[in-house]
């Protein structure tokens, strides 16, 4: 069943910043219709949906100001970035943080600790000598956050999933939707879209070998990059990958955060600590490398030299806000946070790229809208501003919903699509296809294959070879088996759309990483034929967009001059990767075997290359 609807504006995907959107959007228009899409329900999705405990990049004057929000994203980014878009949110984080406490009816002090004087207790955490994370006590923040948007009068549709960004004449225009439950098509017009549906953090296959009850749910396949692709976006630094350091065996975060400004650190079983800080970033992730090749792992969370009282802070916020799963999991494995080594973590998990733990995503400016008129991006899939974690999503989050509505206020209506019920029947009968195949592909079978090529060939260090095969692969899978795979219900239908994504983000990761030709970012980016940062590059977005023939074009374009001088490196060093295995078995002079081999010749000619004898029939006597 086909449904078409009107709305001013669209936003696709409600975790933190998708929300906020919605609460922006009406508070700059309230006479404005939003529509809110999502794959979950709105008050459980999304990376906020667990519970968060801290604000891990925010300014707050008087310990930190914009500037440093600015100095820091500089260094992590090595200086590819817009610096205006990072002081631009380093000055609304005060605006945002007053509001959530106003939207969960918390007073100040309560959700946010707060000194003698009244000011905003930051900690420290990451690789600059400025406080920027600010604890939370946010078990209900998702909850308030999703009340608050209903409370708009917004049209909330839980659980169904936009498929596809239109536009005309190269503007916004429209939304196609499915309902996963139902299977009804929604077609939405629309001035303006907000695109927040997160990170593309699911794309390599977990060393577990599972394709769910993993750490990036399964869902978090790239669909917003892939949609924003499609309809011509650019993206930026699809070479700089996120990747995980994750507790052993849980598939959950190493929870570094929370241990980390508490006075845990890593370690190895001799106690060698792995990094100086414990901030995700590519200087940290070469010190975890170096410890695993050097075969000096595993690693652990070291936390029993805390006294008793940090250690039962570290476990309230760990168990009984973020991932309540984790308590039971060390308790049944025995393992105490008071011994030592008894938190094991595992390294660069699940590759992937994400905006707000790393950089890269949709490029946006200080508005946060994309190359594409209409399209509005934040959070996650945000390479706009890079590294602001959810402090970001929720900041411009609100911004980009101000924007779209100052912007949706001031445009008439996008005029209607001829041949819309034939353009609906085409685009259903293109994605139920698989429903109708008999004795076709299972959907595990080809996610399973795509993410297992995903992590194999792109995982750091990169290879050049590697990474031809891997966009090879992804092509190869588009070509022979999507057309052969088969659904056997809605839930695997949405499959196949998630299997699309990471073939075209998984394309993206391996051509950008081909195309900037010097390593950066520590781990992130380490190309072992090309192991230093290059002058040529300083500076460098690798852009990437689809070409007017549907082919995938990437450009070299220097961001904008900096404002502020602030370092443009992290301290870390490409290592040499030359090791001494020793002398190999060096042949003696009989050590020889003949030039031909007649033997074998001779039942290649009575034989020739036919079918096995053995895979034919047998002639009856």
């Amino acid at each position: 069943m086909y449904h078409v609807k009107q709305a001013d504006i669209v936003i696709i995907g409600s975790g933190a910043a998708g929300t906020m959107s919605a609460i922006y959007a009406h508070r700059a228009d309230p006479g404005l219709k939003v529509v809110v899409l999502d794959k979950s329900k709105m008050e459980t999705s999304g990376g906020a949906g667990r519970g968060m405990d801290a604000l891990n990049t925010v300014a707050l004057p008087p310990y930190s100001q914009p500037e440093d929000v600015v100095e820091l994203m500089t260094k992590v980014t090595e200086g590819i970035l817009d610096q205006q878009v990072a002081y631009r949110f380093g000055e609304i984080c005060p605006r945002m943080v007053a509001d959530l406490e106003q939207i969960m009816e918390r007073e100040k002090g309560d959700l946010f600790p707060v000194d003698e004087n009244g000011n905003y207790r930051l900690m420290y955490l990451h690789p600059i000598d400025k406080p920027l994370l600010l604890p939370m006590d946010g078990e209900e923040m998702k909850r308030a956050l999703a009340h608050a948007v209903r409370q708009t009068g917004a049209e909330v549709m839980d659980r169904t999933p936009a498929i596809k960004i239109v536009t005309s004449g190269g503007k916004v225009c429209g939304v196609l939707a499915v309902n996963i439950r139902t299977g009804h098509y929604y077609y939405i017009k629309t001035k303006a879209v907000c695109l927040t549906t997160g990170a593309a953090g699911r794309m390599g296959l977990a060393s577990s070998g599972y394709l769910a009850g993993t750490y990036e749910f399964p869902g978090c396949s790239g669909d917003g990059y892939a949609m924003a692709y499609e309809a011509g976006a650019e993206l930026v630094n699809m070479e700089c990958f996120q990747a995980n350091t994750l507790l052993k065996d849980h598939q959950g975060p190493s929870c570094g955060y929370v241990a980390a400004p508490r006075g845990a650190y890593t370690v190895n079983p001799w106690d060698e600590r792995t990094w100086s800080h414990g901030y995700s970033s590519g200087d940290s992730k070469m010190g975890a490398w170096k410890r695993f090749t050097q075969g000096r792992g595993p690693i652990y969370l070291k936390m029993d030299h805390l006294d008793e009282q940090m250690i039962q802070i570290i476990e309230k916020i760990q168990w009984g806000n973020e991932r309540t799963s984790r308590g039971l999991f060390h308790q049944s494995r025995e393992q105490n946070y008071r011994n030592a080594h008894a938190v094991e973590l595992a390294f660069a998990e699940e590759v992937g790229v994400c905006g707000g733990h790393s950089s890269s995503g949709v490029l946006s400016d200080t508005t946060g809208v994309s190359n594409v008129p209409g399209l509005y991006v934040a959070g996650d899939v945000d390479g706009g501003l890079p590294h602001s974690y959810l402090g970001g999503a929720l900041a411009m989050g609100g911004l980009i919903g101000e924007e779209a509505a100052h912007y949706a206020s001031g445009i008439p209506e996008p005029e209607q699509r001829t041949g819309l019920k034939a353009w609906l029947r085409k685009e259903a009968a293109e994605f139920e296809a698989p429903l109708g195949r008999e004795g076709g592909l299972p959907t595990s079978l080809v996610e399973f294959k795509a993410r297992a090529r995903v992590q194999y060939y792109l995982k750091p260090p990169k290879n050049p070879v590697f990474l031809e095969k891997a966009a090879w692969w992804m092509e190869r899978i588009r070509q022979e088996d999507l057309p052969r795979i088969q659904a056997v219900s809605l839930h695997d239908l949405f499959k196949v759309q998630e299997i699309k994504s990471i073939l075209t983000v998984g394309e993206m990761m391996a051509r950008s990483s081909l195309f900037r030709e010097e390593s950066r970012w520590g781990y992130q980016h380490w190309r072992v034929d090309m192991p230093a940062k290059k002058p040529e590059w300083e500076g460098v977005w690798v852009v990437i967009k689809k070409g007017e023939g549907g082919e995938m074009t990437l450009a070299k374009r220097q961001s904008p001059a900096h404002q502020w001088e602030y370092p443009t490196s992290m301290e870390y060093a490409y290592p040499d990767l030359e090791f001494d295995t020793g002398p190999m078995f060096q042949k003696g002079p009989e050590w020889k075997n003949p030039k031909d081999d007649p033997w074998m010749k001779a039942h290649l000619d009575a034989q020739g290359m036919a079918t096995p004898r053995r895979f034919m029939a047998k002639e009856e006597n």
